[in-house]
């Protein structure tokens, strides 16, 4: 007997580009009358499969709440999910983090796709073209192949989701159903080292596939699909994961080494430089700059602004997130003597630097945050006590400052213009901080033994020259400076939650206050005076989330240590 369904359509609409806030994928039952054995003959229908497990990528500009669970932001409002962290009342109970469900649907949905992919037929392709034209039917064919190459990266996207949240997960290749459990509830947790070298297994699969230069390769392959150097760089940062403290600890055995070598790979490739200005990274512009490895475009949008304008501005909602005053001290003090630039730490006890401490900053500091006396959508941003954007005002930031990086000032909320978005998920700029310290803990910062052509301190300077601050000497680099540097170069861009985790320092910054800035302005001059903001929680045990309750049920999984 012949079973009919109501098969699920996934039409793209512009792969790479995400067309509304959540997703790019426009999903409508329709009733096919195709047999549910036929279903993946078809070229069209496995594609809607592997566009979909596209969908299952991290929302990057909807989880920027994320860093305020860190040291260099605070929510403005209470019931932010990030507050949750900061409390110390989040567990296995209760995870506004949870990543489980998500990562694991990623992950079903392309075993479905590997399952059903060599059943595809293309022979109706073939036979609508011509002598003449069978550029469709190459086109489908070439495609296809690609295709099993990201599936691949997405596999391993997915699981260094949950790995970096769980530790050791249950590694599954089966087509199974994740809302069946039966289908794959005795499976067991796989070791955190197993996962770590399935995860590089699963690269080195897309990059067997993925051509070096897919794009020119093939000029039909959209804009925002994985790439050669985007595998090549998943796999270079779960290496730099898998030899950090924290990793060590769980029982990887992957060496600093390992991870230099790794990201030596992607910087070989030459397909990526810096781009000459920092803030044009994180505007409306930026999709197509070659220091973007991977990236998700979210289309024409403002509600980022909405959340993120300072709320003097008509037409926000208040719900900012507010870098700190820990965050802002971290941004080098620059001196220009005529050419010879010197930085040093930005310091309250310093009276120059305490009675203008907004001037000559590390020219990142103005692309990232809008602060007092910002020029902000061509307005003064007004953060002391009683300005148009600071205390007592509702929703005002509690910090006294508010977000610049991602936010496009050239939006009119109350006129509903919008503009085009791309979160980042790899760059080029982390690439040469991922491999200064794996160098760094491998060699040393002077040393280069394996003639990769560039030592720890140059990576690192390569990145701070753009930036405008100082050339670190040799000698000088260590990994407090490697720490810092990714915190300045990489803020909101959901790095320093999990930097912190793999080096195993969750107690050391993120268990103490965050501070923010009171300004009073008497005249035409304003005192600043630094404030404790809140008190935060961070327990050793919290480097690791636990394992959802509700799977621990189901499974009887060990629960991860101390939950």
């Amino acid at each position: 007997m012949k079973i009919f369904k109501h098969i699920t359509i996934v039409s793209i609409l512009g792969l790479g580009l995400f067309s509304c806030e959540k997703d790019f994928l426009e999903v409508k039952n329709v009733d096919t009358g195709v047999t549910i054995e036929d279903l993946y003959t078809r070229y069209s229908q496995i594609q809607g499969v592997l566009w979909e497990a596209y969908s299952y990528l991290p929302d990057g500009l909807g989880m920027l709440w994320r860093d305020a669970a860190t040291d260099i932001a605070e929510a403005t409002t209470e019931n932010n999910k990030a507050q949750s962290f900061n409390l110390g009342i989040w567990n296995q109970f209760y995870n506004l983090d949870d990543a489980w469900g998500n990562n694991f649907r990623g992950i079903a949905q392309v075993n479905k796709f590997l399952k059903n992919k060599d059943k595809v037929t293309l022979e109706e392709i073939k036979a609508n073209s011509t002598a003449k034209d069978s550029t469709a039917y190459f086109k489908a064919l070439n495609n296809m192949a690609v295709m099993e190459g990201e599936a691949y990266f997405l596999k391993a996207f997915f699981y260094f989701e949950l790995v970096k949240r769980y530790g050791g997960v249950p590694i599954i290749d089966e087509d199974m159903d994740y809302y069946n459990e039966s289908t794959w509830k005795n499976i067991p947790r796989s070791s955190l080292n197993e996962c770590m070298a399935y995860i590089v297994s699963l690269c080195d699969k897309a990059t067997g596939i993925i051509p070096v230069n897919v794009r020119s390769t093939y000029s039909w392959y959209e804009d925002g699909r994985a790439t050669y150097g985007a595998a090549k760089t998943l796999r270079a940062k779960a290496l730099l994961y898998a030899a950090s403290p924290l990793y060590k600890a769980g029982g990887s055995t992957t060496t600093w080494a390992d991870a230099a070598r790794a990201a030596n790979v992607v910087i070989g490739l030459k397909q990526y430089n810096l781009n000459a200005g920092y803030a044009a990274l994180f505007g409306a512009d930026n999709s197509n700059l070659k220091e973007i490895i991977f990236k998700r475009r979210y289309g024409s949008i403002n509600w980022l602004e909405k959340d993120q304008y300072p709320v003097a501005f008509a037409g926000t909602s208040g719900n900012s997130l507010a870098p700190t005053q820990n965050f802002v001290d971290e941004f080098e003090v620059v001196a220009d003597n005529g050419g010879n630039i010197s930085s040093q730490p930005f310091d309250w006890s310093n009276p120059t630097h305490a009675a203008d401490p907004y001037t000559n900053r590390d020219s990142r500091f103005e692309a990232t945050i809008v602060f007092n006396g910002s020029a902000f959508a061509s307005t003064t941003v007004e953060t002391f006590i009683g300005g148009g954007s600071g205390l007592p005002k509702l929703n005002a930031s509690k910090t006294g400052y508010y977000l610049k990086k991602w936010v496009n000032d050239g939006i009119d909320l109350v006129n509903g213009t919008t503009a085009n978005h791309t979160w980042i998920y790899f760059r080029y700029a982390d690439v040469l901080l991922m491999y200064a310290e794996a160098m760094l803990n491998a060699y040393g910062p002077d040393a280069d033994p394996e003639g990769y052509g560039m030592t720890a301190t140059e990576a690192f300077n390569m990145v701070r020259k753009r930036a405008g601050v100082e050339q670190l000497p040799a000698g000088r680099l260590n990994q407090e400076r490697i720490e810092k540097e990714r915190m300045v170069e990489l803020a909101f861009e959901d790095q320093r939650f999990w930097d912190v985790h793999r080096w195993q320092k969750g107690v050391e910054y993120f268990n103490k206050p965050v501070t923010r800035i009171e300004i009073t302005r008497n005249g035409s001059d304003f005192n600043y005076s630094v404030k404790e903001l809140e008190n935060r929680v961070f327990l050793n045990k919290m480097h690791w989330y636990p394992i959802p309750q509700d799977e621990i049920s189901k499974t009887g999984w060990a629960q991860n240590p101390d939950w």
